[in-house]
């Protein structure tokens, strides 16, 4: 059975990924800045889960990234 194409580019998911990122550190920086730390070390969890994706994608990892 082959597999079926993603429903979105690469170059597209790359992008999300690039802006997650920096939408959940601004987020952390932010909580930081008013003093709720836990939330900001979720935040930055997050950040980081999308930072490794991005990199993934682009070609940036140790591990092989997915077929265009």
């Amino acid at each position: 059975m082959a597999a079926r194409a993603p429903k979105r580019t690469l170059e597209e998911r790359i992008v999300d990924a690039d802006t997650l990122c920096g939408r959940n550190l601004a987020d952390a920086n932010e909580a930081r800045e008013a003093g709720d730390f836990e939330r900001a070390a979720e935040l930055d969890k997050k950040s980081q889960f999308w930072k490794d994706r991005y990199n993934l994608l682009a070609g940036n990892s140790d591990r092989e990234p997915p077929k265009r």
